[in-house]
């Protein structure tokens, strides 16, 4: 049985750059007695980095949207350091206006840190873009646990953990 507008109701608000209420974790077990097992199965699916093929419309446009914002990105990348792009980039659709200013705006960030922001506010926004006319169905749950996923990785960033990453990095590839 699906209970989507009971669920969906019950959810914390989410905004860029606030701590998550809840991990994607917590999100797909409290979800489970409250949607439909296939549509469990595809938030768990998007959950892990989509490791089973994408099923329904949301999560084909999300993986399509995905693809060209990687290929414009890597043609950006290429570009700036005078490489050929082609070797880099996938089939795709082409980039509208905001991806293309938000992907100029990372590759010329001054810092990674700005450019991973700027690409994770655009995930962001088409997130919005794509549960904005729904109010109680899969394209909002899914919305929902990508943007958790999106404020986990921010929560889990602090300058400890990055030089610790460097350090175990620099000692590896010695």
């Amino acid at each position: 049985m699906s209970s989507y507008p009971y669920f969906i109701s019950t959810l914390p608000s989410l905004a860029f750059g606030d701590q998550p209420p809840m991990t994607s974790a917590d999100f797909l077990k409290n979800s489970r007695e409250w949607i439909s097992d296939a549509d469990w199965q595809a938030l768990k699916s998007a959950a892990e980095g989509y490791k089973n093929p994408k099923k329904n419309a949301v999560e084909k446009q999300w993986g399509n949207w995905e693809e060209t914002l990687r290929n414009s990105l890597a043609a950006a990348r290429a570009a700036k350091l005078g490489k050929d792009q082609a070797p880099y980039l996938n089939k795709s659709g082409s980039a509208n206006s905001q991806m293309r200013s938000a992907v100029q705006e990372a590759v010329k960030a001054e810092n990674q840190q700005k450019a991973e922001e700027t690409i994770d506010k655009l995930k962001w926004s088409f997130l919005d873009e794509i549960s904005a006319t729904h109010s109680f169905d899969f394209n909002v749950a899914l919305s929902y646990l990508l943007k958790l996923k999106i404020l986990e990785r921010w929560a889990a960033l602090d300058e400890e953990t990055g030089k610790d990453k460097l350090n175990k990095s620099l000692i590896t590839n010695q």
